[in-house]
């Protein structure tokens, strides 16, 4: 999730830990802690585009991490106090829920998160977008409302935690809708005869009323967008075909770098020739135009080149790097505005 709701959620968590001990200090201790599993981006100046990504929300999202980490963050919080704020064990539980709730939150997402690092499986539920204003907004009013009462009023603790609830209870929705879009986007498959090896549906930006799908079959995927304000049966015309074109890729592998872009990308992905090489667009992240149909550019895309070795043959060491992307125009982001708006309302 986004910096903003991360800190929220751990000065939220940590105030219903250790609130009544430190009062607004809990709260600004959860806000720093909230925004430490997401400081392993500091290593992406110093690494290849590739290790930066394949770190983010790796060993510091980790039940590890927090276990080894929260003991030691913990006595030192205490030990500026010198107690007087919350015993030691206090103030370690609050590090330990605060990292962990941020993880969980996290997982959400469809980024994906390796809470059991250093297992390789990435924890991505895809059911609420990484910024969305619905979770954040009233969360923030009740933490902002509780750090005007007083820590020793247990009406502090009630704001605290109808807040808490308010936000849990809006991402327990994000699961409905996904369940619901998901019986859609089925009678799509069937209404279109596909079957589909595997699919995966994610809410579009800032909402979670207005879903995607990804459905592999065959040589590529198909892709729909539905609306729980749809007034309408599926239909033939709800999908449109995207090809994988895996064979693009032959002349870049044997690649460690390669193979693991493709797993980052959870088997999500399409290849596109370009001048010096070729792009794997990562699917999960959608496209900044096309929810009016049919195909159009991906958010994230990777270059693949391959470089001459030392001795001047063609097939060298496979380079894997983040393609800039173009920087939209005024039209084209309203363009993206519009169709995001115009679809959401329903067909």
């Amino acid at each position: 999730m986004d910096s903003l709701s991360q800190i929220v959620l751990g000065a939220a968590t940590a105030e219903v830990v250790v609130g009544r001990k430190a009062g607004n200090r809990a709260i600004m201790w959860g806000a720093i802690i909230g925004t430490i599993p997401d400081l392993d981006i500091m290593v992406r100046p110093f690494t290849d585009d590739l290790t930066g990504v394949a770190w983010h929300r790796g060993f510091s999202h980790s039940l590890l991490f927090f276990i080894l980490f929260s003991p030691l963050l913990g006595r030192l919080i205490a030990k500026i106090y010198r107690g007087k704020r919350g015993s030691v064990r206090l103030w370690i539980s609050a590090v330990f829920f605060t990292m962990l709730t941020h993880a969980l939150l996290d997982c959400f997402t469809s980024w994906g998160t390796q809470l059991f690092w250093p297992h390789p499986v990435r924890i991505a539920w895809h059911t609420i977008f990484v910024a969305d204003p619905l979770y954040t907004v009233p969360f923030l009013l009740f933490l902002i409302a509780t750090m005007f009462i007083r820590r020793t009023k247990p009406l502090r603790q009630w704001v605290m935690w109808i807040g808490i609830a308010l936000s849990t209870s809006y991402l327990a929705l994000t699961v409905v809708h996904k369940s619901i879009a998901n019986r859609y986007f089925e009678q799509v498959l069937e209404a279109n005869n596909i079957e589909a090896e595997y699919y995966e549906s994610r809410n579009t930006p800032l909402n979670s009323l207005l879903w995607t799908l990804n459905a592999k079959s065959g040589d590529g995927y198909y892709v729909s967008y539905y609306s729980l304000l749809d007034e309408r049966a599926a239909k033939a015309a709800d999908v449109y075909f995207v090809p994988r074109n895996d064979s693009l890729l032959d002349p870049y592998r044997p690649s460690e770098d390669l193979d693991l872009l493709l797993f980052l990308t959870q088997g999500y992905y399409q290849v596109v020739e370009s001048d010096t090489g070729v792009v794997v667009n990562d699917l999960r992240f959608g496209q900044p135009v096309g929810i009016d149909g049919g195909p159009s550019d991906f958010v994230f895309g990777y270059r693949i080149r391959r470089f001459p070795n030392d001795s001047g043959q063609v097939r060298g060491e496979t380079t894997v790097e983040q393609a800039e992307q173009p920087q939209p125009d005024r039209a084209t982001a309203g363009r993206a505005l519009d169709q995001l708006w115009q679809r959401l309302k329903g067909i």
